[in-house]
């Protein structure tokens, strides 16, 4: 899945750090929100990568694992 915003955008020393624990750029934030969208992500299989440029906005790309199961079939009493 694909996010994408037309923001003022993410500067490229701040998008290095956007994943860690506490780390933030607003005054009431507390930087654990990506952090931890990161790491249940990671915890599941997927991933999440962000892209930004300066004065253009930023995107989000998270990547969910596909789960195969194999058929089985089930005994329906007649």
């Amino acid at each position: 899945m694909s996010v994408q915003d037309t923001g003022i955008g993410i500067k490229k020393e701040e998008l290095a750090r956007v994943f860690e624990p506490f780390y933030t750029t607003k005054s009431s934030g507390t930087g654990l929100g990506l952090a931890i969208a990161y790491r249940i992500m990671e915890d599941h299989g997927g991933t999440i990568q962000v892209s930004s440029t300066p004065g253009s906005g930023t995107t989000a790309v998270l990547t969910f694992p596909v789960a195969v199961e194999t058929a089985q079939s089930a005994a329906v009493p007649s």
